[in-house]
């Protein structure tokens, strides 16, 4: 996502952009689990499902699972395709589908509070299409480095990375020993080889953050807790629109 031509600012536009939805995505996730019974921000159990329920002869569940799974999807190709048709543009090319997965979460927000009980299934499909929409939209816009909706590959590079700064700070102790181990700690933090480990541990942190917030939303006052991602996505939309979006390059 970051390259020698990338400026400072680009960069937090960046890191703001991917760690707002990632906040926005833990809440809907929990959300969506409290609400349905279902984590709907990623597709790994689902397309395990697909294939559970093929291998037992329950084709029902197999549909079911395989809706939500197009339903992403189809949420990503609306993403790119939004993307495309905005690139030209100097400010907002984000806002288009920002827009349409806000709309959708507070659809499915306001439909779940005026019918609290029901487990309709296109709530699910709506879900798992807002976050296939997120998904391709910052895999765009990070050049497929992050991802805000599943943390698995960010955890992953976090142990990756964690090795690379140990063995860094050993290497300043091999060269000039315990100055040279002061040295490597104090730059640490801001180590430019480093970046993209710090903006996944503030994904992970993000996330985890609007898991616990959009859990303590819906056990206090239900459906309308989905306001929270609709509140972070007007944010991004704002700052996209801001003379920082029109600095990004185009995605």
């Amino acid at each position: 996502m970051f390259s020698a031509a990338t400026s400072s600012r680009n960069r937090l536009a960046y890191s703001t952009l991917a760690l707002l939805l990632a906040g926005a995505a833990g809440a809907v996730n929990a959300t969506s689990f409290f609400a349905f019974g279902q984590h709907l921000t990623h597709m790994t159990g689902h397309v395990s499902a697909v294939g559970e329920a093929v291998a037992t002869g329950r084709w029902r569940g197999a549909l079911v699972a395989g809706k939500l799974v197009l339903a992403f999807v189809v949420g990503a190709i609306t993403a790119a395709a939004l993307l495309d048709a905005s690139r030209h543009r100097r400010r907002g090319r984000h806002t288009p589908a920002l827009f349409v997965e806000m709309v959708t979460l507070g659809a499915i927000g306001l439909w779940a509070h005026e019918h609290p009980g029901t487990n309709e299934p296109t709530l699910m499909w709506g879900l798992a299409f807002a976050m296939g929409l997120q998904n391709a939209l910052v895999t765009r816009v990070s050049g497929a480095v992050v991802r805000t909706t599943h943390l698995t590959g960010v955890l992953t590079d976090i142990g990756i990375q964690l090795v690379r700064m140990v063995v860094w700070v050993r290497d300043g102790v091999r060269e000039r020993g315990l100055l040279g181990l002061w040295h490597k700690v104090r730059e640490l933090p801001s180590a430019e080889q480093f970046e993209r480990t710090r903006l996944h541990l503030g994904l992970v942190l993000a996330f985890l953050s609007g898991s616990i917030l959009g859990s303590a939303l819906f056990l206090r006052i239900g459906a309308p807790a989905m306001v929270t991602p609709c509140v972070v996505l007007l944010l991004v939309m704002a700052l996209d629109v801001s003379p920082a979006g029109a600095r990004a390059p185009a995605t």
